[in-house]
């Protein structure tokens, strides 16, 4: 992962994100691309109320030295770009994130208000962007991730989706824990395919990237994942992954990623396969 974009609009939540961003980047090795979407067209352009007062002139200088503060400080690349466009943010940052290979995005989780980029639009923009993102919440503090808990459910096959999740966790230094997701008390035919699935990622994934693994059952999914989160001692990043599947199924995952995406106030990988 070479190529880090990140959203900004000035705000906390979008501050904290783009402090992220730029340890990620250090550790990573990567550039980073800081990017503020100037939609044109009602109502992303009345919901951005402060934008009435920015002329892009403003914009680009606060882009300018953010960017040399930034380069400055981690002694990485970062450049910056303002995109005025007619597209939704979503769209937006959706088409220029082709270009990269990870995006991180700032977050207020769930409330009332009109922050219109770092509010539950967060969760449009991992849908919609099919480069890996990474949701910072407000206020968390970066820190070196040693552990990454990758939540799936035993009805999908992960070794068709640990590529990106293997990219990362290697490039960090990280361990990956698999959780297994069960909304029902384990069978003795899941528990032998858990098991199946353990000794086929032990026997093809290279050892520079150590595996464990561990299961819960519980009728709220995005809950029972938080509680674990908050509890499990070597995890600081929750890793998720989008699937293409019957809608039922989708509209179940996708409801618990985006509450996950609200609640969470720890960073959360996402990626499609």
């Amino acid at each position: 992962m070479r190529k880090i974009l990140c959203p900004v609009d000035f705000t906390e939540p979008s501050k904290h994100g783009m402090e992220y961003a730029s340890h990620l980047a250090k550790a990573l090795g990567a550039s980073l691309s800081l990017l503020y979407v100037r939609p044109t067209i009602w109502p992303e352009a009345i919901q951005m109320a402060h934008e009435e007062k920015e002329s892009n002139e403003s914009i680009l200088s606060w882009l300018s030295l953010y960017s040399k503060e930034i380069h400055s400080e981690f002694d990485i690349i970062c450049d910056y770009h303002l995109q005025e466009t007619t597209n939704t943010f979503e769209q937006s940052v959706a088409e220029r994130a082709a270009r990269y290979d990870l995006i991180v995005l700032g977050t207020n989780g769930a409330d009332n208000s009109y922050q219109y980029m770092f509010g539950s639009h967060s969760f449009q923009v991992m849908h919609d962007s099919k480069c890996p993102v990474v949701l910072v919440p407000e206020g968390y503090d970066y820190k070196p991730i040693g552990e990454i808990i990758y939540a799936y459910s035993p009805k999908t096959n992960p070794l068709f989706v640990t590529e990106q999740l293997r990219k990362l966790a290697a490039s960090l230094g990280a361990k990956v824990k698999v959780l297994h997701i069960l909304e029902e008390k384990p069978t003795s035919e899941t528990i032998r395919k858990m098991e199946i699935l353990e000794e086929a990622i032990q026997a093809r994934e290279p050892r520079n990237v150590s595996w464990s693994f561990d299961f819960q059952h519980a009728e709220d999914v995005a809950l029972a994942l938080d509680h674990y989160v908050k509890t499990d001692k070597g995890g600081n990043m929750l890793a998720l992954s989008f699937h293409h599947r019957s809608l039922m199924e989708k509209l179940f995952r996708e409801n618990t990623i985006k509450k996950i995406a609200m609640i969470a106030d720890y960073p959360v990988f996402t990626f499609w396969h």
